[in-house]
């Protein structure tokens, strides 16, 4: 997975940081299968929902939003409460965290390729009325990223703490 992070052809650190999400997300493979179905605190999502919900965007990234970012292109995102719920029910066909996770990785790896070969630092164009570059969208994923990293990281402490 590493070597995926240096295979971009564009040397961009906002791509880089991007791509550092693969090496993080395969080493959740270490998580106990117990573990990827408790919801990380109460009402919220479990591992197996919230990597569907990024898993979700990447794919929505891939098919309905990177291919359209030409100059002057007006975009929109999706219906953000619609998508995670679909995400949420998406989430339920996985059986196993391996599984999830190669598709997860899958799934990043299609968006990096797709973005190295279209990213540049010139292309405006805006979604829902705001005005983006390349590296605005994708930071805003970087951020997302973050987001969910962060809790993550936290619900596996804690039950680490809770075990020991």
């Amino acid at each position: 997975m590493e070597g995926k992070v240096e295979m971009l052809a564009k040397p961009d650190d906002t791509l880089k940081q991007f791509a550092n999400f693969l090496t993080w997300v395969g080493e959740l493979r270490q998580t106990g299968q117990n573990l990827w179905l408790v919801p990380i605190s109460a009402g919220k999502w479990s591992l197996r929902e919230i990597l569907t919900h990024m898993m979700h965007w990447d794919k929505n990234s891939l098919e309905m939003m990177v291919p359209l970012m030409t100059e002057g292109a007006q975009l929109f995102f999706v219906d953000i409460e619609k998508h995670n719920q679909e995400a949420a029910v998406w989430a339920q066909s996985y059986q196993t965290l391996d599984a999830l996770i190669d598709d997860v990785i899958e799934a990043r790896q299609q968006l990096l390729e797709l973005l190295d070969e279209e990213y540049d630092h010139t292309t405006t164009f805006t979604i829902d009325n705001e005005d983006y570059t390349y590296q605005k969208f994708v930071h805003v994923f970087i951020h997302h990223d973050e987001h969910h990293r962060k809790q993550i990281e936290a619900f596996l402490v804690q039950e680490k703490v809770t075990q020991d």
